[in-house]
């Protein structure tokens, strides 16, 4: 097969969404088939056929102005033509007759484009959802950035945009409702006239259900690449001396990160750190209050702000404990994915997808509420056989479930069944 895999993010420098795609071009690839990625990249000024890191790609400028809302107008509704032209081109030039073509949309900014095309040249359409994207215009599922709530209506909008924007910036911006609420209705059609919909987690399969039919929903996880993995991980650390006991977290420094449990879970659990040192690889805007809390409850801490990704993985293999206290419906997190790859004790909130990883007591520990978080920390840093337990669980889940080899197998199966589906409808 022909694979095209447009995306709206791709790595070197991307969040999880981007390293997920690009874990499935490469385990694609090395199934036999041809993928070619189609990355749409603000600023860059023309065309350009190249590899990332293995993945033939493509990629394409646009510029949008830095007016909201006619900013996301720029970034979708006016760029979507242009993207789906890429995409037929891509297909036809690329896709011998020998081979089918397939077109897996990555994410929410070119779904609707991968639709377009998907019809020009009659190739079955796939949409993967990472995130919250089709009920919520600003993708986290959170009202005002903190609360979790099902979905956005003109009322929630109302009261939404002022707790986000502030009272005056939200205020202005409530003449654009309309919009917003007509863009989300793009996507959920998007979504509406794809052949498949591959949901990252169960969680957020319960959340498509309303939108997709079970027939064309499917819940396929996303893929960690454990041989890759190691490899990086055999490399020491050199941000961390060797003998240094550390607890490690890693994300963005905000809200929906559960950033701000945090801090409280640090004041809590202070006394059981007095031997270890917080290690926080990520930046935002608490990082000045998780600062605050660890100086109060004198707690050692480095703040490494975002290092490279493959440095994130080292430390990951080394730590004594990983902290994952999100607060946000967590679709299926590739911290956890690739915590469990490097083996590393983990404990969670068990937010959104995250059940899915996280086995309570085998491939980690979770824990519901700050005051719980807290203590099963101290329990787990008094109980190093356990926490190897916990690690040796994650790695052993990660091969199971989250391989390479076990993902594209199953994601090859959907795409075969997709174009037998087509070929059956054509004759």
């Amino acid at each position: 097969m022909h694979v095209i895999l447009p995306t709206d993010v791709f790595p070197p420098r991307c969040g999880g969404a981007g390293w997920s795609a690009h874990a499935l071009a490469l385990a694609l690839i090395a199934r036999g088939h041809t993928v070619t990625a189609i990355v749409p990249r603000e600023g860059q000024h023309n065309r350009a056929t190249g590899e990332t890191l293995g993945v033939p790609t493509v990629s394409f400028g646009y510029s949008a102005p830095r007016i909201p809302f006619v900013r996301n107008y720029a970034r979708n509704e006016r760029l979507w033509p242009r993207l789906a032209q890429v995409i037929v081109e891509t297909g036809a030039a690329h896709s011998p007759r020998s081979q089918a073509t397939i077109i897996h949309a990555q994410h929410v900014q070119v779904a609707p484009a991968a639709i377009i095309a998907g019809r020009r040249l009659n190739a079955p359409v796939v949409i993967s959802v990472r995130d919250h994207w089709p009920w919520d215009y600003f993708a986290t599922g959170l009202h005002g950035d903190r609360i979790p709530y099902p979905r956005q209506t003109w009322a929630s909008l109302a009261t939404d945009l002022p707790a986000r924007l502030g009272p005056l910036r939200g205020a202005a911006a409530l003449p654009a409702i309309p919009y917003m609420l007509a863009h989300l209705a793009r996507r959920r059609a998007a979504l509406r006239q794809a052949n498949a919909v591959i949901a990252s987690s169960r969680y957020i399969a319960k959340r498509l259900a309303a939108l997709v039919e079970p027939q064309r929903l499917h819940i396929l996880p996303n893929i960690v690449d454990l041989t890759a993995i190691d490899v990086a991980i055999a490399i020491p650390s050199n941000l961390i001396p060797p003998d240094e006991r550390f607890i490690l977290y890693v994300g963005k420094l905000e809200r929906n990160k559960g950033a701000h449990l945090l801090s409280e879970i640090v004041r809590q659990a202070g006394a059981a750190l007095r031997c270890h040192t917080l290690v926080i690889a990520g930046s935002g805007p608490l990082r000045a209050e998780l600062e605050d809390a660890v100086c109060v409850c004198r707690v050692r801490a480095r703040f490494l702000d975002w290092i490279d990704h493959d440095e994130v993985l080292r430390l990951m293999a080394r730590c004594d404990l990983l902290l994952f206290p999100s607060a946000w419906g967590e679709p299926l997190s590739r911290v956890l994915l690739e915590a469990c790859a490097c083996g590393a004790p983990i404990l969670a909130m068990p937010t959104g997808g995250t059940p899915d990883i996280i086995i309570d007591g085998e491939s980690g520990a979770l824990a519901a509420t700050v005051s719980g978080f807290a203590r099963r920390l101290a329990e787990l840093i008094e109980r190093p056989a356990e926490r190897r337990a916990l690690g040796d669980g994650a790695r052993r889940l990660a091969a199971q479930r989250f391989a390479p080899g076990v993902v594209a197998r199953q994601v090859e199966n959907l795409y075969q069944s997709l174009i037998e589906a087509a070929q059956h409808a054509v004759q």
